[in-house]
């Protein structure tokens, strides 16, 4: 299927989502904080990146400003389980995610989004 890359500090969480991805099919690396993923990014070949925004060091709003820079037609889904996270959500999506997610989700719910990323076109930007 697809290639993923998850971004979260939470290691649990990119646990549970490894388990979910590679049950549905996908392969997947991981990376515990946002200088780490973009990092990967430059260097293996990823199809969609899922990033938490609210992260200590490199959070998920600058993540995708980083990556949007190095590889303008990344695909990216961001998601965050913050009180707040409407607001950063907001902006992530502005910015260039091409999907949001908010945590707690199922697993059904992150392989359709997943799927319905895959299947748009590239975002194409330059900025």
């Amino acid at each position: 299927m697809a290639h993923l890359l998850v971004i979260d500090d939470d290691a649990a969480v990119r646990q549970t989502m490894r388990r979910m991805l590679l049950d549905a099919g996908h392969s997947v690396v991981e990376a515990d904080n946002g200088a780490t993923g973009i990092a990967q990014v430059t260097q293996g070949a990823i199809d969609v990146v899922l990033t938490d925004i609210i992260m200590p060091g490199t959070e998920g709003v600058e993540t995708i400003q980083q990556i949007r820079r190095l590889r303008p037609n990344m695909k990216i889904i961001a998601m965050s389980g913050s009180y707040s996270s409407d607001a950063y959500l907001s902006a992530a999506a502005k910015l260039g995610a091409q999907a949001i997610l908010k945590k707690p989700f199922r697993t059904a719910e992150l392989r359709d989004t997943i799927n319905q990323v895959l299947a748009q076109p590239s975002p194409n930007r330059t900025s």
